[in-house]
């Protein structure tokens, strides 16, 4: 047989591999695909409520470390059971779907009360694809590199959650990755690390970074600094919020400016 390999890109994504595979003997093909970059520093979790047809064309990339969930069926596809796969909502339900039914002759014979069990679970998949009522998709990707697409990019979409996450050391065992850092100084990592998450810009809704960081400030507290800065409309905003919990009481400071050094003295509101 032969395998092709094509390098592209997906819009508002990233650019990945696929490689698909066909043989003229059998007429057996195969398609999988593989990131073109490493494994992002964070995991990726997407939810979509599924409200219509137009959402079941959704394009999906599912790396084969990814889990693929619907809550309201109790379905899940874990992790390395199957190749990465380019596809759609309604690809991903139809090859579950054909996954499901390869074996039912064999269990009909066999076990016929787990049979009727399982061709009911493949009716339930097979209403899905007519979305009579929502639904929840849900995919989970320890190596960041699974994608849902958002056809309002790159406005904000209402019905797409999109959660950047830090790795457990199981998930990073999974990947094959070495933690480097001791789970003794993660907390003086975290004060010395500038913590950076996707987010949308306040003024143009386009992409946008948030950096955020936690600093101490002297005979005071512990505050977080966020700034997010706009490379679409040049949109600069940070804003600083409390580090621990609310106090039990009120604070009122009064100061008498006496002194010009006075001005210069630093005020956190």
């Amino acid at each position: 047989g032969v395998t092709r390999l094509l390098l592209t890109r997906i819009p508002f994504f990233k650019e990945i591999i696929v490689s698909s595979f066909a043989c003229d003997s059998c007429s057996w093909s195969n398609t999988e695909i593989q990131s073109a970059g490493r494994i992002q520093e964070q995991g990726v979790r997407y939810a979509l409520a599924v409200t219509s047809r137009q959402d079941m064309n959704r394009e999906v990339v599912k790396t084969d470390c990814a889990t693929a969930r619907i809550p309201e069926l109790d379905f899940e596809i874990p992790a390395f059971t199957q190749k990465g796969v380019l596809t759609t909502i309604e690809g991903i339900i139809d090859r579950a779907v054909a996954g499901l039914e390869q074996d039912q002759p064999v269990r009909r014979a066999t076990d016929q009360e787990v049979a009727s069990k399982i061709d009911e679970f493949i009716g339930k998949l097979k209403q899905l694809k007519e979305v009579h009522s929502s639904f929840t998709f849900i995919i989970d990707d320890p190596s960041g590199n699974s994608f849902v697409e958002n056809p309002h990019a790159p406005q904000k979409d209402n019905a797409l959650v999109v959660t950047h996450y830090r790795r457990t050391p199981q998930q990073a065992a999974m990947l094959g990755l070495e933690l480097d850092e001791k789970p003794a100084d993660s907390e003086e990592d975290l004060r010395n690390e500038v913590l950076q998450f996707n987010t949308n810009c306040p003024e143009c809704n386009a992409p946008a970074n948030t950096n955020m960081k936690l600093v101490q400030i002297p005979h005071f507290k512990e505050v977080i600094i966020m700034a997010t800065n706009c490379d679409s409309c040049g949109h600069r905003t940070n804003e600083v919020k409390s580090g621990g919990a609310i106090e039990p009481q009120g604070t009122r400071i009064t100061l008498r400016i006496t002194d010009p050094s006075d001005m210069t003295r630093d005020i956190l509101k």
